[in-house]
């Protein structure tokens, strides 16, 4: 069964004031133990679903790159039963501080092809206004490393809009950016959250934040990363041709991923669709994988959700209308045939006579290509995905 695998690390030395994602401060070596319960996690769902090889394995945090390169070795070896050269892609990601050139050569050595490295900015009063365990000479060091040695495909995230960062800043950082050649570039425009450390000083009018002008910022970037032959192939993300993110490309075309480790969230499409997501309590995740012999006797700590097909097409538009590849008639009406009243028929659904869609392709927003079978794909524009949200709300 077509299958690909998640893996969170949730620590990192320290957050940064506008992190949401489930990590945890953490010093010193993450415990072996924890290592071993997300392997056993991943064996069990590859038996459970019936997986000769991940399609692609992704280990995400969290910092990765806190592992050491024992363990890096030691990881990608208790998952090696269900790594072949069918897995088409295997990610890991590293923030600059814990980069080492022994790190980045253990992880080529063990079989990882793709490095997501987080720079976010290459602006230090940007860095230190949103609490960035990094400063920009130490990016730079970690970039010079990776261009010695690293071999494997390179993605680097980028974030728009951050505090005490002007345009003109931004782009001569993007700029930097852009010269070390990387295959992939993630660029998001600020987002902030509720609750987040970001969220309170901005209340407080002790930091500045402005969305329009974030979002105003991100525009500049994508016309420079444009003009340097990255093409954007869904909503934050930007690649040379033939280098995007086939992991996320599960996610966006509504694939099966198992998501192990602590935090981590799965989703399994078939007769009955489930979601979960495992708990955020490490010692209680650790506790029950430690005590795991082969089969359940209790469940496993985490939450569960059964999806109904009504919120799997929903899901499937959500996702999928985040790329600029689209969605094809023919697939939509494979899936979805049986959900009334548009019963397939992806044209109705999106209202192309007198709907959302009509009112979008008025606008030259969006593009649709006739293919080879006779059916349609259907896709917002580099224009129409500003206005993705807008869409999406029509369409619920």
């Amino acid at each position: 069964m077509s299958f690909s695998l998640y893996i969170h690390l949730p620590f990192c030395v320290q957050k940064c004031d506008y992190c949401d994602f489930f990590s945890k401060p953490h010093e010193g070596n993450v415990p072996d133990s924890y290592l071993d319960a997300v392997a056993k996690e991943a064996n069990l769902y590859a038996r459970v679903f019936e997986v000769d090889c991940w399609d692609t394995v992704y280990l995400g945090g969290g910092t990765p790159s806190l592992l050491t390169s024992e363990q890096i070795t030691g990881l990608l070896s208790k998952l090696s039963m269900h790594i072949s050269e069918k897995t088409k892609e295997i990610t890991i990601e590293m923030n600059p501080e814990s980069v080492t050139e022994e790190k980045i050569l253990t992880a080529q050595m063990t079989g990882f092809t793709r490095l997501s490295l987080g720079i976010q900015s290459l602006n230090d009063k940007a860095l230190k206004a949103v609490n960035r365990h990094c400063t920009s000479e130490k990016a730079k060091e970690a970039l010079a490393i990776i261009k010695k040695c690293w071999r494997g495909q390179l993605n680097l995230d980028v974030i728009a809009g951050l505090p005490e960062q002007t345009d003109e800043e931004f782009i001569s950082s993007l700029k930097q950016i852009i010269a070390y050649e990387p295959d992939h570039i993630s660029m998001y425009t600020l987002t902030v959250e509720d609750g987040t450390p970001l969220y309170n000083k901005i209340k407080d009018g002790i930091s500045g934040f402005d969305q329009d002008k974030a979002d105003e910022q991100w525009l500049k970037g994508r016309r420079l990363l444009e003009e340097n032959g990255y093409v954007q192939y869904e909503v934050s993300n930007f690649a040379k041709p033939g280098k995007e993110s086939l992991h996320n490309m599960t996610y966006w075309t509504q694939g099966n991923y198992a998501g192990v480790g602590a935090g981590a969230t799965g989703s399994f499409y078939g007769r009955t669709s489930v979601r979960w997501t495992n708990t955020t309590d490490i010692e209680e995740y650790i506790a029950f994988w430690s005590k795991f012999k082969g089969s359940f006797e209790h469940s496993s700590p985490k939450k569960t959700e059964m999806l109904d097909i009504k919120t799997r097409e929903y899901e499937f538009l959500m996702m999928g209308f985040r790329t600029l590849r689209g969605i094809n008639s023919e697939e939509y009406k494979k899936r979805f045939a049986n959900v009334a009243p548009w019963n397939g028929n992806l044209a109705l659904r999106l209202g192309t006579e007198d709907g959302i869609w009509h009112r979008f392709a008025e606008e030259k927003l969006t593009s649709e290509k006739t293919e080879a079978d006779g059916s349609t794909t259907y896709a917002l524009n580099s224009q129409g995905i500003l206005l993705l949200n807008k869409f999406l709300v029509e369409l619920m």
